[in-house]
């Protein structure tokens, strides 16, 4: 039996999980191995150590979930996207996929864009399998 993929996403509390509760379409049908969303007060407080420590855990691969640069109150989401950059380079280096973390912005009525790129996500981390 193949081994499920195991994901971490973390949500901007603003934007991305409003929608989530607003919605049951963003449940991520079929998505086994999806942990519940980690809820963050803003994308920029997840901190490359958390993602790091996430799949030090044993996570196949990490989403941040924020809001879009015109709705972010905070700027959290420039610095979200600025440290998934950072360490998809540094992901390379180790011989990792850097596709494993991705940031990708929601405003509050995208739940079912949500759920659909956390599925995609998901089948992605299938495909990739486990972290060697």
């Amino acid at each position: 039996m193949r081994e499920e993929a195991k994901v971490v996403v973390f949500c901007c509390n603003w934007s991305v999980y409003p929608g989530l509760q607003l919605s049951h379409s963003a449940a991520p049908t079929g998505a086994k191995g999806l942990v519940d969303p980690i809820v963050t007060m803003c994308s920029g407080r997840v901190s490359p150590e958390l993602i790091l420590e996430a799949f030090s855990q044993g996570a196949w691969g990490v989403l941040v979930a924020g809001c879009p640069p015109e709705e972010c109150e905070h700027n959290g989401n420039y610095k979200a996207r600025r440290r998934v950059l950072l360490l998809q380079n540094l992901l390379a280096q180790m011989g990792i996929e850097p596709q494993r973390v991705r940031f990708e912005s929601f405003s509050t009525g995208e739940s079912a864009k949500l759920g659909q790129t956390i599925r995609g996500f998901v089948e992605e981390m299938r495909g990739l399998g486990p972290i060697e």
